[in-house]
C-alpha cells in the first residue's frame, strides 16, 4: 500500500509540479530507432543520414554502431554530443539524403515543414523520419499546412507506448512517461499513406 501510495505521489510530482524540460529534451529509447529500421530500412535508399536533434546521441549511435549508418549529427543546445549551435530550422542546406529525428515536440510543425521545403528544393533529399506522438496525426491546421501539402508514406504506430524519460533527471525518482508515439515517414519515391504496427 505505502510503496502504491510512493508511486502515485511521484507521478503527481513529475506529471503536475515539474514543468516540461526547458529544450523538451526527452531521448529516444533504443527500442524506439530499432524498430524504425527493422520495419522501414531507410539504407535502401543511402547509408546517409541528418540528425538534426541529435539530444545526447541516443538515435545517431544506434544508427551508426547497430546499422553502420554515416550519421551527421547536430543541434542547437549543447548535450555533449555532436556539433551544437546549429538551428536547423534555420539551415538551408541538407546534411544528407535522409533526416531521421525525434524533433522537440513543441517545434515538430516546424521540423516537419522545413523537411518538405527540402523535399521540394533538394534533388538528392530523400525523404525524413520523425519519431512524434500519435497525436500528429490531429488538428485541422496541421492538415492544412503539412499532410495537404504532402501526407507521410508511412505510419508506423508503436502497440506499446513508449517510455519517455526527461533529459536532465533520474527515473528512479521522476518516474517516466508512457505515450503513445509513432514513427511518421515521408518518403520521395512513395505517395500512398500506409499504417502499419509495431509490435515488437
Amino acid at each position: 500500500m505505502q510503496a502504491k501510495l510512493l508511486e502515485c505521489i511521484k507521478f503527481i510530482i513529475y506529471h503536475c509540479c515539474m514543468s516540461r524540460e526547458k529544450d523538451d529534451f526527452y531521448p529516444t529509447p533504443d527500442y524506439a530507432t530499432h524498430g524504425l529500421i527493422k520495419h522501414y530500412d531507410i539504407r535502401k535508399g543511402s547509408t546517409h543520414v541528418w540528425e538534426p536533434a541529435c539530444g545526447d546521441g541516443a538515435i545517431s549511435k544506434i544508427l551508426e554502431k547497430d546499422y553502420d549508418m554515416k550519421v551527421v549529427s547536430t543541434d542547437l543546445v549543447d548535450r555533449g554530443y555532436g556539433q551544437s549551435g546549429i538551428d536547423f530550422l534555420m539551415e538551408t542546406k541538407i546534411q544528407a539524403p535522409w533526416v531521421v529525428t525525434n524533433p522537440p515536440y513543441k517545434l515538430a510543425n516546424e521540423f516537419v515543414m522545413k523537411c518538405l521545403d527540402f523535399m521540394e528544393q533538394e534533388q538528392h533529399f530523400n525523404g525524413f523520419a520523425m519519431l512524434l506522438r500519435l497525436a500528429f496525426l490531429e488538428g485541422q491546421g496541421r492538415h492544412d499546412k503539412i499532410f495537404s501539402r504532402k501526407a507521410p508514406s508511412k505510419v508506423m504506430v508503436f502497440s506499446k507506448r513508449l517510455t519517455m524519460i526527461r533529459g536532465d533527471h533520474d527515473e528512479a525518482w521522476y518516474g517516466s512517461g508512457k505515450m503513445a508515439f509513432a514513427w511518421f515517414i515521408w518518403d520521395r519515391i512513395e505517395s500512398d499513406t500506409v499504417l502499419t504496427w509495431i509490435n515488437d
